[in-house]
């Protein structure tokens, strides 16, 4: 479900200036900036805090049962820069994105994309992660675990609209660090299956897309990923596919809307030696926006609300994952 509230932020945008070619057509510096606020309730075991707020629970007292839920809130910025080269097609941009909805890790991208006459564009940008605390071990029962950083860096390739076409083809590379990776220390496990639970490693995605426009005011993006979660840990890599369906109409005088769809299976490769069996999941996810132009006669301001539900279904009920949310904010291009 990778950048599920960002498509929203700025699908409709995109959409509505050009469908096929992301290079602005005007030189100089162009972009937005989004703030707003969101309600959230999650349901994780994994995933400690974001952005200093508690998302679960320190104190657990089984491994066989799906994580409580915890409702919190927080203040949601993005944004999006970019600049053209004059009379050229070359263009340099930096934003933020928000890689998966489900875990809320979120990236700062830096990059370059170069116009190639017929054959397309290409892109290429290096990634650093927002901030995301874990537990150190996520399997520590009646004690209280501890909260230890998440990081990951990495980068981006794309070949964007491909032989002046709406297909797009992006393959992106994360390294996976954390801070302190005590997975199963509690249980008195053997280092050869403590090993197989480690979360760190590489991460790598392969997105093909196809933008396409309907008459003037729909547009219409499906999306097939290939995602390989190459873990250190055999039981905690996993490998799969993710479909992706977003539709935008824009056909309204003040108003744009925006609907997502994602579905997606991924298999572990090892046993997980605490439920001695493979882990597979199956991800889902749904998220609607509103944009209003320019409210209050404010130009170049547009107030947007967005709904997201998502939720990861394990064969083993300790890694079920779940989160709704519902954020109001403005964001102004420029």
């Amino acid at each position: 479900m990778r950048r599920l509230i960002l498509t929203t932020l700025g699908l409709a945008v995109a959409c509505s200036a050009q469908a096929f070619d992301r290079i602005p057509k005007k030189d100089g510096f162009s972009g937005y900036a989004y703030l707003g606020a969101s309600a959230n309730r999650m349901e994780s075991n994994t995933v400690a805090t974001l952005a200093g707020t508690d998302v679960s629970d320190s104190h657990i007292d089984s491994l066989n049962s799906s994580p409580d839920s915890k409702s919190f809130s927080k203040i949601v910025p993005a944004f999006g820069l970019s600049y053209k080269l004059q009379g050229s097609r070359t263009e340099f941009f930096g934003g933020t994105e928000l890689e998966d909805f489900l875990t809320q890790d979120g990236t700062l991208a830096l990059g370059v994309r170069q116009g190639i006459g017929h054959l397309g564009n290409i892109s290429a940008s290096l990634l650093a992660s927002t901030p995301v605390e874990v537990w150190e071990d996520p399997y520590l029962v009646n004690g209280k675990r501890k909260e230890t950083d998440r990081t990951s860096s990495g980068a981006r390739m794309s070949w964007e609209h491909i032989f002046e076409s709406g297909f797009d083809v992006t393959y992106t590379h994360r390294k996976i660090d954390i801070d302190d990776e005590d997975s199963g220390e509690a249980l008195g496990l053997s280092s050869a299956q403590r090993k197989l639970l480690d979360r760190e490693g590489d991460e790598n995605k392969l997105d093909v897309r196809y933008v396409w426009g309907i008459g003037r005011d729909h547009i219409v993006i499906p999306t097939l990923s290939y995602i390989n979660r190459d873990l250190d840990g055999d039981a905690m890599a996993m490998d799969g596919y993710q479909m992706e369906l977003n539709y935008a109409y824009t056909g309204f005088d003040r108003w744009e809307l925006v609907t997502n769809l994602t579905a997606g299976h991924l298999e572990s490769d090892d046993r997980n030696p605490i439920y001695d069996k493979k882990a597979d999941l199956d991800r889902m996810g749904i998220s609607f926006a509103a944009t209003y132009k320019e409210p209050f006669g404010m130009k170049n301001w547009r107030a947007r609300v967005v709904a997201n539900y998502g939720e990861e279904d394990s064969n083993i009920d300790f890694y079920d994952t779940s989160i709704k949310s519902l954020s109001l904010g403005m964001l102004y291009n420029f």
